[in-house]
């Protein structure tokens, strides 16, 4: 659908809805309508999507920015970050996501200290911090960043950067917040004994739920905000405008995933049937002669994503946006799960959001790759390293996957030329008095062999390149590389194939052939376990391949780098 028919739609549909009064309720009674024909209307004819601004490293040392998306000379993206020191230097994304339920579950309140130092000893440099919307803005219009505050100054005291994970809509299994029914955001408009401000979800029976304690009765998990409201979206855009604004010059915080899983609700059969949502939805048809509800609620979706980027980079120009559709399931094809929450895999680049963040959960998430990738390349070569929106997930499982899973789905991100990926969460890394556990051991060793070959990764472009060939030819081992030019190329064997809980563990000697076309000195270097292994300084031929040898099961990682050392 062409921007200017839906924009020019929505600014029709924002001046009828403008003059309906609104109230709230308290202790259930309506208090007195408030207008809301005076609001900012962003449906204007005008709108312009920002995306994240991207620079040049030279412009990025030039205006002295905090953080930044750069594009090196091989055109390949990648994140800029000041160290503790206040210098800008290659960043990329080593997340662990904090966790709701696991940090802010109750009493006693959580010794971040504790936990962030448990990020440095596991080898994290970002922590992925959950917040709500009721966090910052705990009354309308009355905005209090004392606990962002404090999350950022001793994320800084421990070297840590930090992507906000901002929640707008709230679960009903989430006790350290009020329950949604005393949420002001969730009742912005309550009239007629019915709360137009949040998304009218229609049950299995064909009712249509309209209030929160209907849909809690259902046992439905969550309350989506009514996004196509005018006043909860300019509440939105409100807010989005003052956190952005609050960080956008700090050393520290670089980026936001605007939303966790929000979109359509995926709750009973469908939603929404909110009139505003009913409303926009029959201009909508009108203006395209189109009659699918999916296809709106799909141009919905991106429409409100295209709003919340926006907004946030008219304060941060250079902080990344991320969005996660929920469960993964709109990546992996899911039918009903489309359908429901209007979300797919071109969601991501239909709505101009900066990244990807999509959620990898079980080996069933491995259909993911199938659908992003047959949307985000060029010339059957991965995009995500070179355009937007890039590849920085904030949810491999850890805590519900084995290592075994998660560690390949890290792999993936590498071998895409990702600026990064995390992991959820905390508490399947260390406990909440900083101590980290098994699968936080297995996280360190996998990620000190990314930092030891960070040089290669932050800049390297998927494929092996025109000189170095990296091979594995035992078994079901695979080979992922990425590759600077023809100096420098990194493999990483992997056993995709193998990944399920009911593979068996089988190890053996495996050899990996290292072959380059141009004459000259080579180094090689192999990692496991988390430790350089061996290191080769080899006098290659051209076209002749030399074998190495690693000993490793089926259910582990080598990374393997040769770089020139000068060519004959």
């Amino acid at each position: 659908m062409k921007k200017n028919i839906l924009i020019a739609l929505l600014s029709a549909f924002c001046l009828t809805v403008s003059a309906q009064p609104t109230g709230r309720r308290g202790n259930n009674q309506a208090s007195k309508p408030v207008t809301i024909d005076n609001i900012d209307c962003l449906f204007d004819t005008g709108f312009e999507v920002k995306p994240v601004t991207i620079l040049s490293k030279q412009e990025a040392q030039e205006k002295n920015v905090p953080s930044a998306l750069v594009r090196n000379p091989n055109e390949k993206l990648a994140v800029m970050a000041k160290d503790k020191n206040g210098k800008l230097q290659p960043f990329y994304v080593k997340g662990i996501e904090v966790g709701f339920w696991d940090t802010r579950r109750g009493e006693p309140k959580t010794d971040y200290d504790k936990v962030f130092d448990a990020y440095n000893k596991v080898g994290s440099n970002t922590v992925m911090y959950m917040i709500h919307w009721g966090d910052i803005e705990p009354q309308d219009g009355n905005f209090d960043f004392s606990y962002t505050d404090d999350i950022v100054e001793k994320a800084k005291r421990h070297n840590l950067k930090i992507v906000w994970i901002l929640f707008m809509h709230e679960q009903f299994d989430m006790p350290f917040l009020p329950d949604p029914e005393k949420q002001w955001m969730y009742n912005l408009d309550t009239r007629d004994g019915v709360n137009y401000a949040i998304q009218w979800v229609k049950d299995n029976e064909g009712n249509i739920i309209k209030d929160i304690p209907s849909q809690r009765a259902k046992k439905y998990s969550e309350i989506m905000p009514c996004y196509s409201h005018p006043v909860v979206y300019s509440k939105i855009i409100r807010m989005l405008d003052k956190l952005a604004a609050r960080y956008a010059n700090s050393e520290t915080v670089i980026g936001v995933q605007i939303g966790n899983e929000e979109h359509f609700s995926y709750q009973g059969d469908d939603a929404d049937y909110n009139p505003y949502t009913l409303a926009l939805f029959e201009k909508w048809k009108k203006q395209t002669r189109e009659t699918r509800w999916l296809r709106f609620k799909m141009d919905m979706v991106n429409l409100w994503f295209s709003r919340f980027t926006t907004a946030w980079h008219q304060q941060a120009p250079y902080q990344i946006t991320m969005i996660n559709p929920i469960g993964g399931g709109p990546e992996k094809g899911e039918a009903d799960i489309i359908n429901k929450t209007g979300t797919d895999a071109t969601t991501f680049r239909d709505s101009k959001i900066d990244a990807i963040a999509s959620m990898y959960y079980g080996t069933s998430a491995a259909k993911q790759w199938k659908n992003l990738d047959q949307v985000y390349k060029i010339n059957n070569t991965y995009s995500y390293a070179t355009q937007l929106p890039v590849l920085i997930s904030t949810e491999i499982g850890i805590r519900f996957n084995t290592w075994a899973i998660t560690q390949e789905y890290m792999i993936n991100f590498i071998e895409r030329g990702s600026q990064g990926f995390a992991v959820f969460s905390y508490g399947g890394v260390g406990s909440r008095d900083g101590v980290p556990n098994e699968a936080g051991e297995c996280y360190r060793k996998f990620m000190a062999m990314v930092t030891a070959n960070e040089d290669i990764i932050w800049t390297g472009l998927p494929g092996t390149g025109n000189n170095i060939s990296i091979t594995a030819t035992y078994g079901e081992g695979k080979i992922s590389c990425l590759h600077n030019g023809d100096d420098a190329t990194l493999g990483i064997l992997h056993f995709p194939d193998d990944m399920a809980e009911n593979v068996k563990v089988r190890t053996a000697e495996i050899p990996i052939e290292v072959m380059v076309k141009k004459a000259g000195k080579y180094i090689i270097e192999i990692y496991k376990d988390g430790n350089l292994l061996a290191t080769y300084n080899e006098d290659m031929k051209a076209s002749k391949g030399k074998s190495f040898y690693v000993n490793m099961s089926n259910k582990e990682a080598a990374f393997v780098k040769v770089k020139s050392q000068g060519s004959k």
